[in-house]
C-alpha cells in the first residue's frame, strides 16, 4: 500500500483485490485494512520473506524464526480479509538476485523449511474454518484516510498518521478498525466513530460528506487542520462549525492536548517541526467537542498521531472510546499484553479472534468473549500468531490454529 495503486481506485472493477505484505513488518495489519474494499472481498495474494543478511553476509534470521514471521503474516491476512498466497512454494535457485533465490518454502534439493510446515497447518485449519466466513459485521471505529495528503510530497507523513492510527487502535486499545480511503467516503457505512489522522489537506467533497455523517448521529474525531482542500489551497472549514480559528507553522518540539481532566503531552521531531501546521483555536484551548446536529465532532490542535510514539494518539483515542462507551469485543480476565493483537469479528454463526504477538516475551491469554460469553486461554508464543472460531450455539471454540 505504500509504493503501489491502491484498490481504492480499481477495487469496482475485479472479482476481488489484493496486497502483498513483504518488507513492511511493522504495519502488516494497517497493510491489510488499507487495502481491504468495504463490501468486497482482499486477498493477501503474495507474502513470504526474502533472505534478510547481517554485515559480514550470514543470514540474519533462523529458519524457525523466519517462519514465525511468515505465521504472523498469513494470520493477519485474516483480518477483515480472506487469506493468504505464498510467494512461493519451490525455491528459484536460478535466480540471479541473491536476495530473491533462497525465497521459498521448499529449497532447491527438495527438502522443507519450517515454513512449509506453517502453510500445510493453516491449509489445514482453513478446511474447518471456510464454511463460517458469512456476513462478517462492520467494526465500530472507521478510519479515514486524506488522499490528498497521502499522494502529495508529505506522502511518508499521512502513512505513518494511518499506520499509527490502526496501531493505537488495535493494538493499545483492542479495538480493530476499518479503513475508507477518501475516495471511496460513499461507503462509509455506519460507524460510531470516524477518525480523520492528521489530515493536513482533504477534498471539499469528502469533507461534507463526513459533515453529513456527523449530522445523522456520527462521531467524528479529527487530529490536527483540516483547513486545505486537495490542492493545498486554504479552506476556513473550522468557521463553518462556529469556531474562530487559524492555523500556524507547527515548529516546536513541545505542545499538549488538554483533554477534560487531562492534559496530553506531545513531543514532534525534526521533520516534524519542518512541515506540519497546528490549529490554532481563538480562545487558546487545543481540544474542542462540538456538538453538530444529531452528532458530535472531536477535534484536537494537533497531528497527535504524528508525536513521538503512540502514547498521545492512544490517550486522545481512548479518552473517545470511553466518552462513546466503545467497548473492546471482550473482557480481558487477566493483564494486558503490551505489543499483542487481539481482534475479533463477529461472522454470522461464530465469533472470529486473530491472536498475534509482536513481543519478545510468551503472552498468557486469558480473555471472555463479549458475543458468547465464552472464555478464552493460552499461551500465545513470543512473535507467533494463533487464530480460535468460537461458535455462538456451542459458546466454545470449534476450530483453532496454533495452541
Amino acid at each position: 500500500m505504500r509504493d503501489r495503486l491502491s484498490p481504492a481506485f480499481y477495487g469496482a472493477a475485479v472479482d476481488f483485490t489484493t496486497n502483498h505484505s513483504w518488507w513492511g513488518n511493522d504495519s502488516l495489519l494497517w497493510d491489510s485494512l488499507a487495502a481491504k474494499q468495504p463490501g468486497e472481498t482482499m486477498l493477501i495474494q503474495e507474502t513470504g520473506l526474502q533472505r534478510e543478511i547481517n554485515l559480514n553476509e550470514t543470514a540474519r534470521f533462523t529458519p524457525d524464526e523466519e517462519a514465525s514471521l511468515f505465521e504472523r503474516k498469513v494470520a493477519l491476512s485474516f483480518v477483515q480479509g480472506a487469506g493468504a498466497i505464498e510467494w512461493l512454494w519451490n525455491t528459484n535457485s536460478y535466480m540471479t538476485e541473491a536476495n530473491e533465490a533462497p525465497i521459498g518454502a521448499l529449497r532447491a534439493d527438495g527438502t522443507e523449511k519450517p515454513e512449509a510446515t506453517v502453510m500445510r497447518d493453516f491449509a489445514s485449519f482453513a478446511k474447518s474454518l471456510h464454511s463460517h466466513l458469512q456476513d462478517p459485521r462492520q467494526p465500530s471505529v472507521a478510519i479515514v484516510t486524506s488522499q490528498a495528503a497521502q499522494f502529495s510530497v508529505l506522502s511518508d507523513l499521512q502513512l505513518e498518521a494511518q499506520q499509527k492510527a490502526v496501531r493505537a487502535l488495535a493494538y493499545r486499545l483492542q479495538v480493530t478498525p476499518y479503513v475508507i480511503a477518501e475516495n471511496q467516503i460513499a461507503r462509509l457505512g455506519a460507524p460510531q466513530l470516524v477518525i480523520l489522522p492528521s489530515p493536513e489537506s482533504l477534498d471539499e467533497n469528502t469533507w461534507q460528506a463526513l459533515l453529513a455523517y456527523v449530522k445523522n448521529g456520527g462521531h467524528l474525531l479529527v487530529t490536527g487542520p483540516v483547513s486545505r482542500n486537495e490542492h493545498w489551497q486554504f479552506r476556513d472549514r473550522p468557521h463553518e462549525l462556529g469556531l474562530n480559528t487559524q492555523i500556524d507553522p507547527q515548529s516546536y518540539r513541545g505542545a499538549e492536548i488538554r483533554l477534560p481532566g487531562k492534559a496530553v503531552a506531545l513531543s514532534f521531531d525534526q521533520q516534524k517541526q519542518s512541515v506540519l501546521e497546528a490549529l490554532r483555536f481563538s480562545d487558546g484551548a487545543t481540544w474542542k467537542e462540538i456538538p453538530y446536529r444529531k452528532g458530535k465532532i472531536f477535534w484536537a490542535s494537533y497531528s497527535a498521531e504524528l508525536a513521538e510514539g503512540l502514547d498521545a494518539a492512544t490517550s486522545v483515542y481512548g479518552y473517545v472510546l470511553d466518552t462513546l462507551k466503545i467497548k473492546p469485543p471482550f473482557e480481558w480476565q487477566s493483564a494486558l499484553p503490551a505489543d499483542v493483537l487481539i481482534s475479533a469479528t463477529e461472522l454470522q454463526d461464530s465469533v472470529l479472534y486473530i491472536l498475534e504477538s509482536e513481543n519478545a516475551e510468551d503472552a498468557a491469554i486469558d480473555l471472555r468473549d463479549a458475543v458468547t460469553g465464552a472464555r478464552l486461554t493460552l499461551k500465545l508464543p513470543s512473535q507467533h500468531a494463533a487464530i480460535a472460531l468460537i461458535g455462538k450455539h456451542e459458546k466454545a471454540v470449534i476450530a483453532k490454529y496454533g495452541f
